[in-house]
């Protein structure tokens, strides 16, 4: 996309959340533009928007919790309690 492609959005907004967003974007190292433009993307992309109360997990991390969650329980793919350096590197020289 050449520069002559873009253009300019002014979005009113509280000046507390933007100092909080852009917080949170200087913390993981995204420009608080970048995270605006992967948003607008999506919502392009999707056609849709989803608001939700509580947080959810992606279609594909949920599926994997949920094979950790059954390996869990049936003991796979689980490792003992090891109480010592010791023990832990018996228990990998083991494996």
């Amino acid at each position: 996309m050449s520069t002559l492609d873009k253009t300019i959005l002014n979005v009113k907004l509280s000046k507390s959340l933007k100092q909080d967003a852009q917080a949170i974007a200087d913390e993981i190292g995204i420009p608080l533009s970048t995270i605006v433009i992967v948003n607008l993307k999506e919502f392009v992309r999707s056609r849709s928007l989803t608001i939700s109360a509580l947080p959810r997990l992606r279609p594909e991390i949920e599926k994997e919790l949920g094979l950790a969650i059954e390996d869990y329980e049936q003991g796979k793919n689980v490792s003992p309690v090891l109480r010592s350096g010791k023990e832990a590197s018996d228990y990998l020289k083991s494996l």
